[in-house]
């Protein structure tokens, strides 16, 4: 058995210090609870870049050999910890407002430069770049173990009552796919399929809920039914014929289908 180094036992030194598992100590630093595993147990060295990440989460340095305080010569405590998360590390929302500012003026220039010509002639780096973040952003989420977080924002920041339509000539032509899709909005399909039939030619199904956003950074925003309901009791459902004022609604709402959308704007266009 290998033996164990001095840095795995400061690993483990430090973890009981702040107070964490080690599941949540491989959330702060952004790596897996197997690395930290690997390194309390000597499996694996304690690598220069997790020391990093280390000292920028706690402040504490490692690397010497011993436990070091980042703010005396002396043995790192709690108290360190408490007043390097409260002077370079504080976790609030008005911190990352602030954070998320200053980070903004790096990626509007990163972007910049990657739709420039280069001196060496590289062009077309833009959509190399886009993908860089949005696979940055992705690792990011499962790395520090942000998804239930990044969802509970995602229904706070995105959720909102809207209206979509479907063309009723699709769900009669699909009637298990629109009995899902319907029961979504708590409306039973077998229950207004005899009024759908009525309207088939040229006629939409209208439907009023809530709705957030899904992850998907990098693409259009796709939007779900959002539960429990906070805006709205229940949906509300009407059906009608297509009427030009109907497309400036979907531009205010947002909540169209883009292939609904063609067939709006076709339909506005052969309007008299």
């Amino acid at each position: 058995m290998r033996r164990k180094s001095k840095a795995s036992s400061l690993v483990v030194e430090l973890r009981k210090i702040i107070g964490k598992s080690q599941s949540q100590f491989a959330a702060m630093i952004g790596v897996s609870k197997h690395a930290i595993i690997s390194v309390e147990n000597a499996r694996n060295d304690l690598s220069q870049n997790m020391a990093k990440h280390i000292e920028i989460a706690t402040g504490a340095k490692l690397l010497g050999g011993k436990l070091e305080s980042p703010f005396r010569a002396d043995q790192y405590t709690r108290d360190d910890f408490d007043c390097w998360r409260g002077k370079y590390g504080q976790t609030n929302k008005t911190a990352a407002l602030k954070q998320l500012e200053e980070m903004k003026t790096w990626l509007k220039i990163i972007f910049l430069a990657a739709a420039k010509s280069g001196r060496a002639g590289n062009r077309d780096r833009l959509p190399a770049v886009c993908l860089s973040l949005v696979e940055w952003l992705n690792e990011t989420r499962v790395k520090f173990k942000l998804e239930d977080e990044v969802e509970d924002i995602l229904d706070e920041e995105t959720r909102a009552s809207g209206v979509v339509a479907h063309t009723i000539s699709s769900l009669l032509e699909e009637p298990d796919r629109s009995t899902k899709k319907l029961a979504e909005h708590d409306i039973n399909f077998a229950q207004i399929k005899k009024e759908l039939k009525a309207q088939a030619k040229d006629g939409f199904l209208f439907i009023q809920d809530e709705y957030r956003n899904v992850w998907l950074p990098g693409q259009t925003p796709f939007q779900v039914p959002a539960r429990p309901r906070k805006l709205i009791p229940k949906a509300k459902f009407w059906i009608k014929k297509f009427q030009p004022t109907d497309l400036a609604t979907f531009k205010e709402t947002g909540n169209s289908h883009p292939e609904l959308w063609e067939y709006l704007k076709k339909l506005e266009n052969e309007s008299p």
